[in-house]
């Protein structure tokens, strides 16, 4: 399982080494994820050789909330002054994330048609 969990850890630190040499824009556990996704897809990496830790970290995903929650407590004076600013860029993004995902499904529905 230790094995397992290296390879994982591996890939995410490629992936933040990759945002550091190329300057890249995105985070680089974004760009691990990427390159895990495309060794997986391409199967360099077989699933089962993953698949115990991936269970075990779906199963505890809570583990990866713990720090951005406590992060925002350290921003509560902030939250409470632009509570109705920050509500409002929610509901607005949250809307227009519903639309293009669903205006993206019903495109490739109908390509596949």
């Amino acid at each position: 399982m230790l094995y397992q969990f290296l390879i994982i850890l591996f890939l995410n630190y490629i992936g933040t080494l990759l945002t550091e040499f190329f300057n890249l824009p995105t985070p680089g556990t974004v760009n691990g994820l990427i390159l895990f996704f495309i060794l997986l897809n391409f199967k360099i990496i077989r699933l089962k050789s993953i698949k115990e830790v991936g269970e075990f970290l779906i199963a505890n995903m809570i583990i990866t909330f713990i720090p951005p929650s406590i992060k925002l407590l350290e921003v509560i004076p902030i939250l409470k002054s632009d509570f109705f600013k920050l509500l409002f860029l929610l509901i607005v993004t949250t809307l227009i994330t519903m639309s293009v995902t669903s205006l993206t499904v019903d495109f490739l529905i109908k390509r596949r048609k």
